[in-house]
């Protein structure tokens, strides 16, 4: 799928009358400046398995209807011998200075790891607080990444409530880090949500390997919010 970076190219027209110095050569002229047209091939985000190579889906640039691909800057941090989200940066810029940027996102998922994946949570959860419930209304995605000791980082414990649903943007997603016991039993070792600085007061539930699912609650707000969720993988 083919993004847009900019999604039409633009054409400044710059009039300079310069009567300085009695140049009449220069009066009534104009000056060009073609804006770069940047734009991704394949999607935004990008799934990769971890240990394998990681083959950019390509770009491509256009400057005043002409390809400059080749003057595209790239940089990556990419590592698809470890877990996690990784960013890929493009970049060109025209000789007056004006850039155009697009980013693509490589998450690196362990296909061997069960739990490790993307996961929606269902509709019909919900938030308590202080007596009222709200529904989540719709699934909202969230990714469960392993780590190295056997714990499992996860980009939203509320669930997609305020950084979707809200729409408030990742700063209100509540990050963290939870253990699956062996009896399937779910308990977190810490978290944090950036936009508000503080955790959650508790979070707990169950994890069933059959039907890889979670049943989770996030207790948060002083023990006045409860997210009821409902995590099913994709």
């Amino acid at each position: 799928m083919k993004k847009n970076i900019f999604f039409a190219m633009i054409l400044a027209m710059v009039t300079f009358a310069l009567t300085s110095c009695g140049d009449k050569d220069s009066e009534g002229k104009s000056r060009f400046t073609y804006y770069p047209l940047l734009e991704l091939e394949g999607d935004a985000t990008f799934v990769v398995a971890k240990g394998s190579t990681y083959q950019d889906p390509g770009y491509k640039a256009t400057l005043n209807g002409e390809d400059v691909s080749s003057k595209v800057t790239v940089s990556s941090n990419v590592n698809t011998s470890k877990s996690g989200v990784y960013t890929v940066v493009y970049s060109i810029m025209n000789d007056d200075g004006i850039s155009a940027n697009a980013k693509r996102k490589v998450v690196v998922l362990d296909l061997n790891n069960a739990v490790e994946g993307f996961y929606l949570n269902q509709a019909s959860g919900n938030r308590v607080y202080n007596g009222n419930t709200l529904a989540y209304g719709k699934n909202f995605e969230i990714l469960i990444l392993g780590n190295d000791d056997g714990s499992y980082t996860v980009d939203d414990l509320f669930g997609g409530w305020y950084c979707q649903r809200a729409g408030y943007g990742t700063n209100y997603a509540m990050g963290g880090v939870i253990v699956i016991g062996d009896d399937g039993s779910v308990s977190c070792q810490g978290s944090k949500v950036p936009g508000w600085g503080d955790s959650l007061d508790d979070f707990y539930g169950t994890y069933d390997a059959a039907t890889k699912t979670f049943n989770v609650v996030a207790v948060y707000n002083g023990n006045t919010m409860f997210f009821n969720q409902t995590w099913v993988k994709e």
